[in-house]
């Protein structure tokens, strides 16, 4: 509560100097004039910025110096500079309401041709269909980053802190397997390869001198 009056003083010895203006207006479409909904509104170099809502209205608080951006998905982005539309205003501006409308034009995206092969019968779309190249997604993103771009992000991006953990836990578990564990090569280790030849040589005596008696005594 004790930050309300500062911030109200704030606000009113800038719009003394003509600092703070709240700015409200509508988002059409250049073409039709019906309202686009959920532009976006950004003023450059700043982190201050609003959303239009569904009837292309919207409303955020602005300085004379400021340049505004209005973008939506479909149409071109546009530039409209305060101090420009300051100068050329009709309305009152003692109040600190000022008011615009804005035009957005539609932008058209051309796509590369695409050629329909004739296809004559169900056999042939099948054939067709089977012969389609298949990409994984990795693949697809190799095909669109390059080598290169790719070295200069592993050089250069650091690592999250997840990947750090992930790297870390791997470590733990290498060096913990490490220090519980010996491998055993019984091919290279002296002791396991004379207790193989002994167990072979004791089998070979051992059936040698089996004797097999078929016959019990009375």
């Amino acid at each position: 509560m004790r930050k309300l009056p500062l911030l109200l003083g704030g606000i009113l010895w800038a719009q003394g100097l003509g600092g703070i203006y709240q700015l409200s207006g509508m988002i059409l479409n250049a073409t039709t004039g019906e309202p686009i909904p959920y532009a976006t509104i950004r003023v450059l170099h700043t982190r201050r910025g609003t959303l239009a809502n569904e009837d292309g209205f919207y409303s955020l608080p602005v300085l004379p110096a400021d340049t505004l951006y209005f973008s939506a998905l479909g149409y071109k982005k546009s530039r409209f500079i305060l101090s420009e539309y300051l100068r050329a205003y009709k309305g009152d501006t003692t109040q600190g309401f000022i008011y615009a409308i804005h035009y957005l034009t539609e932008d058209t995206l051309e796509l590369p041709p695409v050629r329909i092969p004739g296809i004559r019968t169900p056999e042939e779309l099948k054939t067709a269909i089977l012969n389609i190249p298949l990409e994984t997604q990795s693949q697809i993103a190799r095909s669109n980053v390059s080598p290169e771009l790719i070295a200069y992000f592993m050089e250069n991006l650091p690592a999250d802190p997840q990947e750090r953990v992930k790297v870390a836990q791997k470590r733990y578990r290498d060096l913990y397997y490490e220090r519980t564990l010996r491998p055993v090569y019984p091919i290279l280790d002296p002791i396991a390869v004379y207790r193989l030849v002994q167990y072979l040589s004791n089998k070979a005596h051992v059936k040698k001198e089996k004797i097999y008696d078929y016959w019990q005594d009375d």
